[in-house]
């Protein structure tokens, strides 16, 4: 079975809590934050690990807050080859009304690199891939790292034989869509896909038709768009499906892609076949979301919603 190896090169200490009711000008108190190590790479295997799945989490960190980010994960057991860099990690915070039951999040910027913190992690990653892993490159990028770094990072993987799945946002996302990025799997949300497509919005109709073109100019082997709770369209040189899951009640959707990503790289990983990874990919995200602030899907829930996920051909 292939190693996953994620990458996380902007993660954040994520700070969550709630109070009784937002109100401009007030002076509120909150609960007690809930901290975690957050970013899209280290969630995913956060999440791969509640299915089972050890993970390698290269994960980039810097100043006081990556320490004690770095801390926080270890003490988790989350398995991580920590890369140093100059720019101190970013934070964020994430806060709960409880009288509107609405949920506010808050992103900090982190600090710029410059070229030699870009080219670090490539070398760093190149040195620690191996024939056949799946690598997963998710979350945002730190302002400084070029647009392409997923296509180099494809590179780098290609010669190893080496499966990389993108999951990213902004001008990387817009590089690793043109023609020949390399990418095995490349996944966005709704916003993202309208955001390429030109669009203020697109339902799954526009997503499928935006998956088809991923993989018919070559960006990616297999495309996937999301479109929250209608569910996601994908395809691949084979076809092309769309999966929806049930109506639930969403505590939180923080989490949600990371939980689907986790979810299809697991079932690939055994070698499923990709409808059905699909399937309990989304589950995984529907799960998620009936949990609350930056919790992930669990096994127990993933399989339990996995029946209630429908699928089809299109």
């Amino acid at each position: 079975m292939p190693r996953i190896l994620t990458v996380t090169l902007n993660p954040a200490l994520d700070q969550t809590t709630e109070v009784a009711r937002l109100v401009e000008g007030a002076k509120m108190r909150c609960a007690a934050p809930r901290l975690d190590p957050g970013g899209g790479g280290a969630n995913v295997s956060r999440a791969l690990a509640r299915f089972g799945r050890e993970t390698l989490a290269f994960i980039a960190i810097g100043g006081a807050l990556g320490r004690s980010y770095r801390d926080l994960a270890e003490a988790q057991g989350l398995a991580a080859h920590w890369h140093e860099v100059e720019a101190e990690t970013r934070q964020s915070l994430a806060v709960h009304d409880r009288a509107g039951g609405g949920q506010y999040r808050f992103v900090l910027p982190g600090a710029p690199w410059d070229e030699a913190a870009w080219q670090g992690a490539l070398e760093a990653l190149s040195a620690l891939m191996d024939r056949d892993d799946i690598v997963i490159l998710s979350g945002s990028q730190p302002e400084g790292a070029p647009a392409d770094f997923p296509r180099r990072l494809c590179a780098l993987a290609a010669p190893r034989g080496a499966r990389v799945v993108i999951d990213t946002s902004g001008p990387a996302l817009f590089d690793a869509a043109l023609p020949n990025t390399g990418a095995e799997v490349l996944r966005m949300d709704r916003h993202e896909g309208a955001e390429l497509m030109g669009l203020p919005e697109i339902d799954l109709a526009r997503a499928a038709a935006l998956a088809r073109d991923l993989v018919d100019r070559g960006a990616a082997r297999i495309a996937i768009v999301t479109v929250g709770g209608d569910g996601a369209a994908a395809a691949t040189p084979d076809g092309a499906w769309q999966v929806s899951p049930p109506r639930v009640e969403v505590v939180s959707s923080t989490g949600a892609g990371d939980s689907f990503v986790a979810g299809l790289c697991a079932q690939l990983a055994q070698g499923r076949p990709f409808e059905d990874a699909l399937a309990f990919a989304m589950a995984a995200a529907a799960d998620a979301v009936t949990t609350p602030a930056t919790e992930l899907c669990t096994l127990e829930g993933t399989t339990a919603m996995l029946p209630r996920i429908t699928r089809r051909r299109l």
